[in-house]
């Protein structure tokens, strides 16, 4: 006979009952003086992911600088390759930091971590003497960056405000083209300079954010999650009180809380109990989390194989292969892009609670793919036919609009989703599977691959907008759970009479 407290397996759905109601006025939230706080002190986590942006911004940018190409001997083919490569080969490493320090320390602990590593990596770039420390610096950068945005995801899923939740934690990735903007700009500002300062103040700005994350990681509130699973349920519950009821303990919205983090986790493995190797039979050992496993890795091939490596690593040959030759030119498409990309990831962050995640995905793949077609026909134009300007040209409007079709569904909403759709003892092991990067580099794959990932996404992805996080887990876990396609989503059918009830 299984233990009652742990084989989630073999339990009914619960019934999906409607949260209780907040005693605050959360439509005028900004008064309230706690909840005020919590939302500014998430700008803290909120740059985790600045660091990525930055990465993939510099690197067209600094491309694009003279003096960088240099000194560093005109990088091209296989040693352009290895520079591109030693970001994510870093990030790869960083996976296995993800949850030792998150889960065995706290989440605070994993930010610092991570937020170190970049700092030391910033350092060794802006001071490259040579190709080696160059490539070594952006190998500590990409650890840094991947431990800091796989911390960072699941710290605001855990601590932001219930009816809050959806938009911050979509908010997260948004920061990855604020990341690109002070980069693009920056070069776009040095460019100018005769000398290898040109590259190098750009370069050592990398280090602000994890800087600012060092010094403030420390002043924010340890995850209520994370305290009840260390046994620390008086503090959870007072971060809860303070945070979510503005110190009202009776609040309902805080007690349904604090009860259900209670409940879930005392039915969740031990985390300081599972080992690589327990973690391992875990995802495959259940329904349930071999479904997750496959959103997991399906996700994390759509968000690279989707066509914005070129986007993100090669926009400067791409512009020179149209014949936008010029430093001017390049740096100065680089950051203006990178501002239609943040404006854009702005909104978008706002349409997973109204719209939910599910359809997201879908619409940005069809977008996508309608983007990668016209920006794969424009090149072969010009490739063809190099007084044809206008085929260059449009290459550079589809590249501007790439962009927002990928933030629709793979920037907020994808880390939104993927948090959610983890059970806390997985929450930060999963999302070091999602972090591995995945490099492609041929136009026209990526034409027939993004059908391959709409299928995916619609025969797999369930909707999780509604359900609290403790509630989603009952989508995959329930025994004989069998889904049901209802207003674009998927919920369990035995569960479709409480459907209306939690929207």
């Amino acid at each position: 006979m299984g233990n009652p407290d742990t084989d989630t397996e073999t339990k009914e759905a619960p019934q999906l009952a409607a949260p209780p109601e907040t005693l605050l006025d959360l439509s005028h939230w900004w008064p309230l003086k706690n909840l005020r706080t919590l939302n500014i002190m998430l700008l803290i986590p909120l740059l985790s992911i600045f660091s990525q942006g930055f990465d993939g911004s510099i690197m067209n940018g600094l491309q694009s600088v003279s003096h960088w190409q240099t000194y560093f001997g005109t990088p091209t083919g296989s040693l352009l390759g290895i520079f591109n490569a030693a970001y994510p080969l870093g990030g790869i490493c960083g996976v296995f930091l993800i949850s030792p320090s998150a889960d065995m320390f706290g989440r605070r602990v994993g930010l610092a971590t991570g937020a170190a590593l970049c700092c030391l990596g910033a350092g060794l770039q802006g001071g490259a003497s040579n190709i080696a420390m160059f490539i070594i610096s952006r190998l500590f950068i990409g650890a840094g960056s991947v431990v800091v945005a796989g911390v960072g995801a699941p710290y605001i899923t855990e601590v932001a405000h219930p009816a809050q939740r959806s938009t911050a934690t979509a908010l997260f990735l948004t920061f990855y083209s604020v990341g690109s903007i002070v980069a693009g700009w920056c070069t776009f500002g040095t460019f100018r300079i005769d000398g290898t300062a040109s590259w190098r103040i750009p370069s050592t700005l990398q280090a602000v954010p994890s800087v600012i994350q060092l010094i403030f990681v420390w002043f924010i509130p340890q995850s209520p999650r994370w305290l009840v699973s260390q046994g620390r349920n008086e503090e959870a519950l007072a971060v809860l009180v303070k945070y979510h009821g503005e110190g009202n303990s009776d609040d309902p919205v805080v007690q349904h809380e604090y009860e259900e983090i209670r409940n879930t986790l005392r039915a969740e493995h031990d985390v300081s109990q599972m080992t690589i190797f327990s973690f391992l039979v875990e995802l495959v050992s259940k329904p349930g989390n071999r479904r997750r496993t496959f959103i997991i890795v399906w996700a994390a091939i759509c968000s690279q194989m989707s066509g914005n490596a070129f986007v993100s690593y090669y926009l400067s040959p791409i512009l020179r292969s149209v014949c936008l030759k010029s430093d001017l030119q390049q740096t100065l498409i680089n950051a203006t892009s990178q501002m239609v990309s943040w404006f854009t990831a702005l909104y978008f962050a706002t349409l997973p609670a109204r719209l939910g995640r599910r359809k997201l995905f879908l619409w940005s793949l069809v977008a996508m793919w309608v983007i990668v077609i016209c920006i794969t026909a424009g090149s072969a134009v010009f490739a063809n036919n190099n007084p044809n300007k206008a085929a260059g040209y449009s290459v550079v409007v589809f590249l501007y609009l790439f962009s927002p079709a990928y933030n629709l569904g793979f920037n907020g909403n994808l880390g939104l989703y993927i948090p959610e759709i983890l059970p806390f003892h997985l929450r930060t092991k999963g999302l070091s599977f999602f972090y591995f990067d995945i490099q492609w580099r041929l136009y026209i794959v990526f034409v027939v691959w993004i059908v391959v990932e709409f299928a995916g996404v619609y025969l797999v992805f369930p909707e999780t907008k509604g359900p609290t996080l403790e509630e989603i887990a009952s989508i995959f876990d329930a025994r004989g759970a069998r889904f049901r396609h209802i207003e674009g989503g998927l919920v369990p059918k035995r569960d479709l009479e409480h459907v209306d009830s939690v929207k």
